[in-house]
């Protein structure tokens, strides 16, 4: 009896070892998986962060991708508009005749420089005038240009001269290249303006060309009367001969420019910008005349057949 006590105890002491070792071992390993669990929510929770944050990057990337796009966008077209504005600027600067072309209540940005028949409105105006009642040369042989050109001020004006329809194209790249260079000629008005007294006009330095009338002092019929001659800044570049022993200048107001040894900046001398755009184009020049010099001269010999 005492034996079998015994033996049934040392039973019982095994079974309470054995639980107690295996309530420990699942306690541990419960604590090995949380652990593990708790590790992997971690990791999960810095890989989403990794995941958010490049995302973020990504997307910031783009943003200023796109911003920059846009702000190069924005500045060609800034910097393309204000070339426009700097150049329409540049070329329609001074009269109201010009702001209307910009604003597009006349044609077009090039219809400064334009060639057209005499309308009855300018042959209204030079009738009497310019173009007197012996007047042999039919309006339809002459042509109204309308240019601009670079002022003493150094702002565009728009300029009107009448010449012959031969040289009409000639007259209009000329002025276009006279222009581009920034040639100063104070003012191109038709001689009407003067009631075609050509020492007036040339008097106020006043650029012109078609004007039917004589040679001064002479009984020669001018080129002038067929449009084929031109007058740039007469009263700086005056017409000078000796007659009868006397030195004659015509304006008489242009004493102070027969030296043509002297520096002044609208002189026209030979192989200067002017002298050169004209003679490219077939015309001769009234300084080179050896009887008498008229330095403000230009002249293409077409003469119409009459």
């Amino acid at each position: 009896m005492g034996r079998r006590s015994l033996i049934l105890f040392g039973i019982l002491l095994l079974c309470v070892f054995m639980t107690s070792c295996s309530k420990r071992s699942l306690e541990t390993s419960d604590e090995l998986i949380t652990q593990d669990f708790d590790m992997n929510i971690d990791d999960e929770e810095a890989l989403n962060e990794d995941i958010d944050m490049a995302e973020s990057n990504n997307l910031q990337e783009d943003k200023s991708l796109a911003v920059n796009e846009k702000n190069k966008e924005y500045n060609n077209i800034e910097t393309n508009d204000t070339a426009q504005d700097e150049n329409i600027m540049e070329v329609y600067e001074a009269d109201e005749t010009l702001v209307q072309i910009i604003s597009g209540e006349v044609d077009s940005l090039e219809s400064p420089f334009h060639i057209e028949e005499l309308s009855q409105e300018i042959i209204d105006r030079i009738s009497g005038k310019s173009y007197k009642d012996d007047t042999d040369i039919p309006y339809s042989d002459l042509r109204y240009i309308r240019l601009l050109h670079i002022g003493f001020d150094g702002l565009a004006h728009e300029g009107e001269m009448i010449v012959n329809k031969a040289i009409a194209d000639d007259v209009v790249d000329f002025f276009k290249e006279l222009y581009k260079i920034e040639y100063p000629i104070e003012k191109i008005l038709l001689i009407d303006d003067y009631d075609a007294d050509d020492l007036k006009s040339m008097a106020d330095n006043n650029s012109s060309a078609f004007n039917y009338r004589l040679v001064e002092g002479t009984t020669r019929r001018s080129i002038h009367s067929d449009g084929l001659a031109i007058d740039i800044n007469p009263l700086y570049n005056p017409y000078v001969r000796t007659r009868d022993g006397k030195l004659e200048i015509l304006p008489e107001n242009a004493s102070d420019y027969v030296d043509r040894d002297k520096d002044n900046n609208y002189y026209i001398r030979k192989n200067d910008p002017i002298y050169k755009a004209f003679v490219s184009r077939g015309f001769t020049w009234g300084g080179e005349w050896k009887n008498s010099k008229d330095y403000q001269h230009f002249e293409k010999k077409e003469r119409i057949d009459k």
